[in-house]
């Protein structure tokens, strides 16, 4: 009698734990999602934020620019709706983001593309991950909170091997100080935006005037 209660017990805890696993793990494989739409959407409109050279800080700008038939940011200067989205995960974002940063484009998808610019050709169905990493830098410079994790890894990612990747995070890191960590918490910080159209640099530039813009605001 004993040993059966026993036998019941483990069977008990046995089920209880799957209940918990299956929980866990279906929570896991949810996607984030917001007003509807899931964090891809909304890191697709994302406003990009140029990365200056080492020693250089543009200040709080951000714009848009559209390359290939895709758009990287919203042409809206004054539509906040992606930046609101990514507060509302917030440190959930944190590995798409992180993803994102250290994205690269394959050998493939390189090749094809200086073919298809050197061809006149206007629309690519794949989107860039140089332009994404300026979104990216965005999202990450923005979030209310970073993890201690994520702060060490951004601080890792600065002797990158690929330099736009280390800049980018050597950057973020560089704008989050300059604005105590808090971005969004600082009323007084204007945006600085620029758009960009038909090109495939990224916007911004210490006196925008390499660019055609689409708009602007100050």
């Amino acid at each position: 009698m004993k040993r059966s209660s026993i036998l019941v017990g483990i069977v008990a805890l046995c089920g209880i734990l799957g209940i918990l696993l299956f929980v866990i793990t279906r929570r896991a494989s949810e996607p984030l999602m917001y007003r509807g739409k899931p964090i891809e959407f909304w890191v697709a409109q994302l406003p990009v934020t140029p990365v200056p050279p080492p020693g250089v800080d543009l200040g709080n700008v951000r714009g848009f620019v559209k390359a290939m038939g895709q758009q990287y940011g919203s042409t809206n200067l004054s539509d906040d709706g992606s930046l609101d989205a990514i507060a509302a995960f917030g440190t959930n974002a944190l590995p798409f983001l992180l993803a994102k940063l250290q994205g690269l484009d394959s050998v493939v998808k390189t090749e094809i593309t200086k073919a298809a610019t050197k061809a006149g050709v206007g629309y690519l169905p794949f989107r860039s991950a140089d332009l994404g990493r300026l979104q990216a830098v965005t999202g990450l410079i923005h979030l209310k909170t970073l993890t201690p994790e994520t702060g060490r890894t951004l601080a890792a990612l600065r002797t990158n091997s690929n330099p736009s990747v280390a800049s980018a995070a050597a950057y973020v890191l560089t704008r989050r100080a300059v604005l105590g960590d808090s971005p969004r918490l600082n009323p007084n910080a204007k945006a600085e935006q620029v758009g960009a159209a038909n090109g495939s640099q990224p916007v911004g530039s210490a006196t925008n005037q390499a660019l055609p813009a689409a708009g602007s605001r100050r």
